[in-house]
């Protein structure tokens, strides 16, 4: 992984003017704080925080409101103002630019006319103003919060979603304390889960980046040869240029500006016009952030400005390398169909089909339990990096996790850039590995795949087995194959050549002695996989449901030998939420 490469002063001032005085240094009373190492980052490390003329830094003093309002701005350089007389109090406030700023943004709405610049913000209405100002909708997942019913209604969907994410990790004994002030240490920690690296002057830059990167120069910048394992985010502030160049994003891009990203050197077959896959609520992915346009264009590569246009899926021309007909013979087709997104589409002999009723399940708590008889199953979870990151010390604590009952853990080890192509490994799968299995949990892995050739499916079955040497895991290998939309490389793969590519990964990984598993939700299993031809291997399915879901159970037409239910469980050891899953054995 190469070094961070950026200017020294990147991150100066960031929050200067709000959390004010003295300049960046070990400070006299952080020592021994549960938040120093964040506060250590962000002060010593980058040059960020600054504490009083003292030498303190008053960790957990509280924030007003103002002075929160004065920091999202610095964060995200909102652009348009509120009229001057939209508040009734904010005349004579030093946060009133910033207050008018995020009202207009939709962030800051105040109290009967009242923006109340001076009172201490509670936490509940610190989550809210972050979840406005990143444009986060909210979600009803249940939380797990002893003091939740605390929780006021207009936070609550805010809340849930950012615990989802694993950004709230202050959570004391299992409470939120909704209504006490957020601290200073409080806000650092926040803003530390959520954004690893701030780029806020224009420039080029190639780095690597473990976590999250938010640029808010306003002149924009060029990203080129890196890899960012989380989230790109782009502020409201930037109104420049934004170039992505060979750039690699394990999480989503993220657009909140009105400029329209460029990204290059990307392969020809991207096509420059969306496909459609439905997008059903009750189906979710173990790395997918909200199925959402960010306003990114895909653009021939710079060398190449005059490339044409790439026709339709129909139209694709033949990939060159190993074909599909090289790999596997198709499946027989019973000449029944199904119907699924208005399409029509074949069933396939020598297939299980799907055996689990909607009675059979039923909650407890947040998870889902099998009471039907046809199979025995296990309670599992997969984790990744984001997990890591939500947890004290990046470190899951499974020992915690195998006292909850979790039988089995999937444990991403790594992906190829849905953009770039290039191959990065999870920068905690060892740890992961080895921790579930000296808890007695039994570990598998999954890659988040991205080939576009049989020879690609086969590098990425090769990139997992270097990984796993030494390591013995005993629970299956999945290919985890995933298309959204046009920004990812594998759109306008055909049919015939994605099925190649998971046979080619799956017989790769049982040739090095390991159990391959295929997970598909049911966009790509139905209309990009033949059933039929992979139907040797396990199958890995995800379909989330709800406490308000009319069916408790997996409506693919096939059956799962794994389902994915939810995306949001609570399990002991492990910080934020974490996807449940069941395995059904025969």
């Amino acid at each position: 992984m190469r070094q961070i490469r950026l200017p020294k002063r990147l991150l100066s001032g960031l929050l200067a003017g709000a959390l004010l005085l003295t300049p960046a240094m070990a400070f006299t009373d952080t020592n021994g704080h549960w938040a120093e190492a964040a506060v250590n980052k962000w002060s010593q490390e980058y040059g960020v925080l600054q504490g009083y003329e003292d030498g303190s830094f008053r960790p957990d003093d509280s924030i007003t409101r103002g002075a929160f309002a004065g920091i999202l701005d610095r964060f995200l350089q909102f652009q348009t103002a509120s009229p001057a007389g939209t508040f009734s109090d904010t005349a004579e406030s030093r946060w009133e630019n910033s207050i008018l700023k995020l009202n207009a943004a939709g962030v800051y709405l105040g109290s009967e006319g009242r923006a109340l610049p001076g009172d201490s913000i509670t936490r509940q209405q610190a989550m809210t103003m972050v979840a406005r100002a990143f444009q986060l909708g909210g979600t009803d997942n249940a939380l797990s919060y002893h003091d939740e019913a605390q929780i006021a209604g207009y936070a609550r969907p805010y809340i849930a979603e950012l615990t989802g994410r694993g950004w709230i990790t202050d959570a004391a004994e299992g409470s939120f304390r909704p209504t006490e002030p957020l601290t200073r240490a409080e806000l650092v920690n926040l803003l530390n889960n959520m954004i690893q690296v701030l780029i806020q002057n224009s420039g080029d830059y190639s780095i690597s980046v473990e976590g999250s990167l938010l640029l808010n120069a306003a002149g924009g910048a060029a990203l080129s040869d890196m890899t960012i394992s989380g989230d790109l985010l782009i502020a409201p502030g930037v109104a420049g240029d934004v170039t992505l160049n060979n750039v690699t994003v394990g999480g989503d891009i993220r657009n909140f500006s009105s400029v329209t990203p460029q990204i290059t050197n990307i392969p020809a077959e991207l096509p420059a016009a969306p496909e459609q896959p439905p997008a059903p609520a009750e189906t979710g992915t173990p790395d997918s952030g909200d199925d959402f346009d960010w306003g990114i264009v895909v653009v021939p590569p710079a060398s190449d400005p005059g490339a044409p246009t790439v026709p339709p899926e129909s139209e694709q021309p033949p990939v060159p390398g190993i074909q599909p007909s090289e790999v596997y013979t198709p499946g027989l087709i019973t000449g029944q169909t199904i119907e699924y997104d208005g399409r029509q589409i074949p069933v396939y002999a020598g297939t299980e089909q799907n055996r689990l009723l909607p009675g059979d399940f039923s909650w407890s708590g947040d998870r889902l339990v099998y009471n039907g008889s046809a199979f025995r199953t296990r309670f599992g979870i997969d984790v990744s990096a984001y997990q890591n990151r939500a947890s004290e010390n990046e470190t899951i604590d499974w020992q915690a996790v195998r006292n909850d009952g979790v039988d089995f853990a999937m444990i991403r080890i790594g992906l190829r850039g849905y953009s770039s192509g290039k191959l990065a490994e999870d920068a905690f799968y060892r740890q992961n590995i080895q921790g579930a299995m000296d808890a007695g949990i039994e570990a598998g892995v999954y890659f988040f795949a991205q080939a576009i050739t049989v020879e690609e499916a086969i590098e990425e079955a090769d990139f997992v087995i270097q990984r796993l040497q030494g390591l013995h895991i005993n629970g299956p290998v999945a290919y985890d194959w995933e298309m959204h939309d046009a920004s990812y490389r594998v759109y306008g793969t055909a049919p015939e050549m994605a099925t190649a590519c998971a046979i080619a990964f799956c017989r790769r990984i049982q040739e090095a002695g390991y159990t391959p598993m295929i997970y598909a939700g049911s966009y790509v299993g139905y209309v990009k996989y033949d059933q039929g031809a992979i139907a040797p291997y396990l199958c890995w399915y995800p379909e989330y449901k709800r406490e308000t879901s009319e069916k408790l159970c997996p409506t693919f037409y096939y059956q799962p030998d794994y389902w994915q239910f939810s995306d949001s469980c609570a399990i002991a050891g492990i910080g934020g939420r974490v996807d449940g899953n069941i395995q059904f054995i025969r």
